[in-house]
Order: structure tokens, then C-alpha cells, then sequence
């Protein structure tokens, strides 16, 4: 028995501005959400704030980087690392659009 990489259709392209996130469920994964740069790049990250929980979907959006409410603890979205504090990071999820579709992978066992 191993494990495969399973796509998951989250959202429509258009359902998420420029500068937002959105909360979407991979699979039975409902701790993820996904992000839309400025610049109109997506990147998708866990939902949560790995200091104290806030929803990151909420958070404002520099560049890469999602920036809790709470706190203000910045994550780098393409690669989880928090990039003003020590000892905390997000997890990421692999994204690909096509034609106008967001999936997100997730590892699955078979």
C-alpha cells in the first residue's frame, strides 16, 4: 500500500479577487484555503494561523505574503515560512489553474 496525489477542484478563478482568500475544502480537508496575489498568482496554505488559530483567509495580502490579523505574523505563501517570527510556518499545498478552475493536490493513501 502507498500513497498518490489526488487533484481536487476547490474554486472558479473569478470567485476570488485579487488581494483575497477563500476558504475551501480538499477532499475531507477543510484546512485549507486558497489565495490570490495582487498580481494574480494563486498559492494555497493552511487556513489557520499556527500561533494562535486566527482564520488567514481574513488576513491581508503583500505580495506572497498573508499577514494574520491577530498578530501580524507575516507568511510566505510559497513556502509557509513565517517571515517575522521564529518557530512557526504554514502548510502549503501544491495549485494549478486550468482554464479558469483552481485544484489543489492532496496525498492520499490507496
Amino acid at each position: 500500500m502507498g500513497i498518490k496525489k489526488v487533484w481536487y477542484r476547490v474554486a472558479d478563478a473569478a470567485d476570488i479577487a485579487p488581494g483575497a482568500g477563500l476558504k475551501v475544502k480538499v477532499g475531507t480537508d477543510d484546512d485549507c484555503a486558497v489565495f490570490r496575489t495582487v498580481s494574480g498568482e494563486f498559492y494555497a496554505a493552511g487556513i489557520l494561523c499556527p500561533h494562535q488559530n486566527e482564520l488567514l483567509d481574513r488576513g491581508r495580502l503583500e505580495e506572497c505574503e498573508v499577514i494574520c490579523r491577530r498578530h501580524h505574523l507575516r507568511f510566505d505563501l510559497r513556502s509557509g515560512n513565517c517571515t517575522n517570527a521564529c518557530g512557526y510556518s504554514l502548510r502549503t499545498f501544491e495549485l494549478r489553474e486550468e482554464f479558469g478552475e483552481i485544484f489543489v493536490a492532496r496525498w492520499e493513501d490507496e
